[in-house]
């Protein structure tokens, strides 16, 4: 009878972390979660529609940011 006791608490006790687990998932997203996701999934999109913008705007030339440091291109240095 004493070892049905204490394997039954030690059963117990093993259980425990995995009963408190399964009620959390039973709950469901609260309306705050809910509202976070919305907003993290508006933001995805306005980043995403921003970039496309941005590189649909952009040239494929590639700027020189030394152009006006250096000299002339006829061959002359100043």
């Amino acid at each position: 009878m004493r070892k049905l006791v204490i394997a039954l608490v030690a059963v117990s006790v093993l259980a425990l972390p995995a009963h408190a687990q399964r009620r959390g998932a039973e709950q469901g997203p609260t309306p705050e979660e809910i509202q976070r996701k919305r907003d993290a999934a508006e933001l995805d999109q306005k980043y995403k529609a921003a970039i496309k913008v941005q590189s649909a705007t952009q040239t494929n030339t590639k700027k020189d940011p030394w152009a006006n440091m250096r000299g002339s291109s006829d061959g002359t240095n100043k």
